[in-house]
């Protein structure tokens, strides 16, 4: 019976936590420094948006990917 491979380490969860903050600041910078963006935000429901397309991508990727 071939081994589990092992699940992502530290590193790789606090580099992908860091990429989300970054991403966030910089939605949130651009919607305070540009009128037209943060009308959108108001407007649309980016949270929803992101939360599901995040959740397919995470979820894709854990199906789609070759075991070791």
């Amino acid at each position: 019976m071939p081994e589990a491979a092992p699940g992502p380490g530290w590193r790789d969860v606090l580099v992908i936590a860091a990429v989300v903050v970054a991403i966030v600041f910089a939605l949130e910078l651009a919607s305070a420094l540009l009128p037209p963006v943060q009308d959108a935000f108001v407007r649309f429901p980016t949270t929803i948006v992101v939360l599901v397309a995040g959740t397919i991508g995470v979820l894709s990727l854990a199906i789609l990917r070759r075991p070791r």
